[in-house]
């Protein structure tokens, strides 16, 4: 391989640790700090929220049990922060049309749809924002944000996608590591409501920039479910989903060993497009 394409994000020791590489450049030195945004998000904040009550047995702030409510007290919404990174897809482009996207001899407008129809999942870690807002008339108190593992494989080795220019960094303020069994978003290496609670007085609301990563060669599908009290001490919950309809989970995979991939597209030379590698091609 050229140097041009290692130092698009592949390492040149063991062939099969090309995804190690981009992750270590993308946490090294990022805060794991949440950064609680107390702002007048009010009823702008909407999203794709199932408003649903978990009966969960650990014990909350106050020792009342879940109640159910006839609607959300709290609303939330979840963005996508970054995009650009490595790629993987459980499906294959073999059509003529397909190939000649990734190849950049089609539109630019072409690009994106043909990631929707590979369905592809970000590598090894991605990044979004969730902004929680209160959008009820009294104070309540968000206790908890876990994520809920509702499935969790082998990584996905059909096709990889390298980026066009290298994968870019993102700044990350509260983090999440998938490789746990139970992962919990965490603060300094601990988990983040451990420290403190978020009381949101009507019409308020917070916004946390959270990076999940999955370095072991696993793939896997989560919901988040935020946690709260109501004025009563009452505990709720709402299940949050991927703001993409078609999905409706996140999802984030690990990585395997380059020549493991069935199809492997990286950088062609002038770096306008992308071609397939045979795996003799790819060390």
């Amino acid at each position: 391989m050229s140097e041009r394409r290692r130092a698009a994000g592949r390492p040149e020791s063991g062939g099969n640790a090309t995804r190690t590489a981009v992750a270590a450049a993308v946490l090294t030195g990022l805060s794991a700090v949440i950064v609680s945004l107390i702002t007048g998000l009010g009823a702008s904040v909407q999203g794709f929220v199932t408003d649903s009550l978990f009966g969960e047995k650990e014990p909350a702030a106050a020792s009342a049990p879940p109640r159910p409510g006839s609607s959300a007290r709290v609303k939330v919404v979840v963005m996508p922060a970054g995009e650009g990174g490595f790629m993987v897809s459980e499906k294959r482009a073999t059509s003529a049309k397909d190939k000649a996207v990734l190849a950049g001899e089609a539109p630019p407008e072409a690009w994106n749809p043909l990631l929707r129809k590979l369905g592809v999942v970000s590598l090894t870690a991605n990044t979004y924002k969730v902004a929680v807002t209160n959008a009820s008339s009294s104070p309540v108190t968000v206790v908890d944000i876990v994520p809920v593992v509702t499935r969790r494989t082998k990584a996905i080795d059909a096709t990889l996608i390298t980026p066009l220019g290298g994968a870019e960094e993102e700044t990350v303020l509260a983090e999440l590591d998938l490789d746990q069994r139970y992962p919990q978003l965490t603060r300094n290496g601990k988990p983040y409501f451990s420290w403190a609670s978020q009381v949101l007085r009507p019409g308020k609301g917070f916004v946390m920039v959270v990076q999940s990563r999955l370095l072991g060669r696993e793939y896997v599908e989560y919901h988040l479910r935020v946690d709260y009290l109501d004025e009563r001490g009452d505990k709720h919950s709402l299940q949050v989903e991927d703001p993409d309809p078609a999905r409706k989970v996140f999802r984030l995979s690990g990585r395997v060993g380059d020549k493991e991939y069935t199809d492997y597209w990286d950088t062609n030379a002038d770096g306008t497009g992308h071609r397939l590698y045979s795996r003799e091609e790819r060390k």
